[in-house]
């Protein structure tokens, strides 16, 4: 049974939304591409493993790209979209996320010709307040989503949404499930993980006990990359300090902790992860889209933080850090491993 996917943002490192208020899309076409040198590398990392997994690619990646598109498809992995241009679904209409999703959806197929079904909102924007993007995605031909982040952050996130794939809805296409991102936990705290920064920065040793944590709860996990993230050389955005240091952070460890993660546990794509959990979906109830979601989206930033700083059950944010790690016997491991 695939317990963990493995997948892949296939954008450019001048397209991430931290820098989409210095780098204007129009202005896209000014910085030198890295996108095909890069994912040829994480391709043949990944064919060294025997390991498929699902690339999600922007529709302009696979406009300017189509060799590279193919390149993926013909070396067996699962294409799926990760919308036109990198807007947040927060940043759209419900018609102008319509006619991204339709587009990126035709040009991807059109190169690889099969059909594309599953889809990653830029920057992980389906929110609470954007899951209208659900029954668009239903009725253009979608059947999942990759898409929400079940914690608090400065840019995504749906804390209330739960750890377990959830089905969305349903109509006359089929019906419709999202896939949340991974979280674990340390103590009585949420702890995200298993990709982007969070797998750069972590230690490798910490990223492979929450994922030991997850398979004995019996949960899914995902990895998530993009290219740019095994790239050391890419060009240095001119861009605030912390914004640099938040991109750059981890990227020159980043193919030694890849590797360490192929090494230690299967990947399959995230269609063959939905198949697994709706065949066991059969044996027990069926998580719906019953999300509590409290009388009043914006809540205050003080309330949501507060879980994560005060004392639960006598033990500070720290003490638990402490706790996990002794039982986890992460102070065994040699120290090279983070």
């Amino acid at each position: 049974m695939i317990r963990n996917a493995f997948t892949v943002d296939v954008e450019e490192y001048f397209q991430v939304e931290a820098f989409s208020d210095l780098i204007p899309k129009r202005d896209w076409h000014k910085f030198p591409s890295r996108v095909e040198e890069t994912t040829t590398i994480l391709l043949e990392l990944l064919d060294t493993y025997q390991v498929r997994g699902t690339f999600f690619v922007l529709g302009w990646i696979a406009r300017i790209h189509p060799a590279l598109v193919e390149k993926i498809h013909k070396a067996g992995h699962e294409i799926a979209s990760h919308g036109f241009d990198h807007t947040m679904i927060t940043e759209m209409t419900p018609e102008a996320f319509r006619e991204d999703i339709r587009k990126s959806k035709a040009i991807i197929e059109g190169i690889t010709g099969t059909s594309v079904t599953g889809y990653r909102a830029p920057t992980f924007s389906i929110t609470e307040k954007t899951s209208w993007a659900y029954d668009i995605l239903l009725q253009e031909g979608y059947s999942y989503s990759s898409s929400v982040f079940p914690v608090w952050h400065d840019r995504y996130g749906w804390p209330k949404f739960g750890n377990h794939p959830r089905q969305m809805g349903s109509g006359k296409n089929g019906e419709f499930w999202e896939i949340p991102l991974t979280v674990g936990s340390i103590g009585p705290f949420r702890v995200p993980f298993g990709g982007g920064g969070y797998l750069r920065a972590y230690p490798l040793t910490l990223t492979n006990a929450l994922f030991r944590r997850l398979e004995r709860d019996g949960r899914h996990g995902i990895v998530y990359i993009h290219p740019w993230e095994l790239d050391s050389r890419h060009p240095a955005i001119q861009a605030p300090f912390l914004r640099r240091l938040r991109h750059h952070i981890g990227i020159p460890k980043m193919r030694e902790k890849l590797i360490g993660l192929l090494r230690s546990m299967p990947f399959g794509t995230v269609a063959q992860l939905l198949e697994a959990n709706q065949s066991a979906s059969n044996r027990r109830p069926v998580l719906r889209a019953t999300i509590p979601i409290g009388h009043d989206a914006r809540v205050r930033i003080g309330k949501i933080l507060d879980p994560y700083f005060r004392e639960v059950e006598g033990r500070t944010f720290g003490r638990a850090v402490f706790v996990f790690l002794w039982e986890s016997r992460l102070y065994r491991q040699p120290i090279g491993r983070w």
